[in-house]
C-alpha cells in the first residue's frame, strides 16, 4: 500500500470559490474574505469563516448559473413571475429575523 495523499474536493475552499466565481464579484469576495479571516484569528471567529464560505460557495454557484444575470434584470424591472413572497420559500423567515435581532 503507497502512502499517497488522498486528493479531496473541498467546495467552501476559497480558491475553488474564486474559480467557479465570476471575475466581478471577486473584489468583494475578497475583501469579505480578508475581514472574516482576520476575525477568525479568535477562535471564536472560526464559525464566522466557515459560514461565509459556504455562502460565497452558493453565489458563486448561483451568480455562474446560465441565464442568471438575465433573471436578475427582470427580477429588478419588476417582472411578477420573478417574484415570490420570502416566507413561501423560507417558511421559518420570522423565526430567523427573530434570532438575527437577538444577536
Amino acid at each position: 500500500m503507497s502512502a499517497e495523499p488522498i486528493s479531496q474536493h473541498d467546495p467552501d475552499d476559497p480558491v475553488e470559490i474564486l474559480r467557479v466565481l465570476p471575475e466581478r464579484y471577486h473584489e468583494q469576495f475578497r475583501t469579505e474574505y480578508a475581514a472574516a479571516a482576520q476575525r477568525a484569528q479568535r477562535v471564536e471567529g472560526y464559525h464566522e469563516l466557515h459560514q461565509l464560505l459556504q455562502l460565497w460557495r452558493l453565489r458563486a454557484a448561483t451568480y455562474a448559473a446560465p441565464g442568471y444575470q438575465d433573471g436578475l434584470a427582470a427580477a429588478r424591472a419588476g417582472d411578477p413571475r420573478t417574484s415570490m413572497p420570502i416566507e413561501r420559500l423560507l417558511p421559518d423567515w420570522d423565526d430567523r429575523v427573530r434570532r438575527h435581532r437577538r444577536r
